[in-house]
């Protein structure tokens, strides 16, 4: 008995060794398909970041790729002295330039300017002690003249 009893109990053992190696196999087995559920997206982050590499070092190139030789063009060349400045003093008086003038005239004379000297730009100094309205009216006269852009002349602080 004691022979039938080792072999009982030798077939226990085996039993249930073979019960755990299956049961770890099965679990092994459930363990990897678990884990193949799983998607791994490093892989995909590195693909997407070279394609981001790559379209950022050829997307200027393309820009580039078109050759244009653009034709040259002679522009006058405006010195300080081609430049008019409409002035009007504390006492509401109107200088073109440096040359006296009636307002009522201001607007014909710019209007001559535009047309013969192609005037586009003039400046407005003004005094500080001028009420609003009269540097209003007279940029109006300007901008009836023809005048396109109007500067405004100022000074800094510490220019005074």
């Amino acid at each position: 008995m004691d022979a039938g009893k080792a072999q009982n109990t030798g077939s226990s053992q085996k039993a249930s060794l073979g019960g755990t190696a299956t049961s770890l196999i099965l679990s092994g087995r459930r363990h990897e398909s678990a884990s193949i559920s799983e998607i791994n997206v490093t892989p995909f982050v590195d693909v997407v970041l070279v394609l981001l590499i790559i379209f950022m070092i050829t997307a200027p190139m393309l820009m580039r790729a078109m050759d244009v030789s653009l034709p040259a063009a002679e522009l006058r060349n405006r010195d300080s002295s081609d430049r008019t400045i409409v002035s009007i003093d504390a006492q509401g008086r109107t200088y073109i330039d440096d040359t006296a003038i009636n307002p009522t005239l201001l607007e014909e004379r710019l209007k001559e300017r535009v047309e013969l000297q192609g005037l586009r730009l003039a400046y407005l100094r003004g005094d500080e002690k001028l009420e609003y309205k009269q540097i209003i009216a007279v940029m109006d006269l300007m901008k009836r003249a023809g005048i396109d852009t109007i500067g405004l002349v100022y000074v800094y602080p510490e220019e005074k």
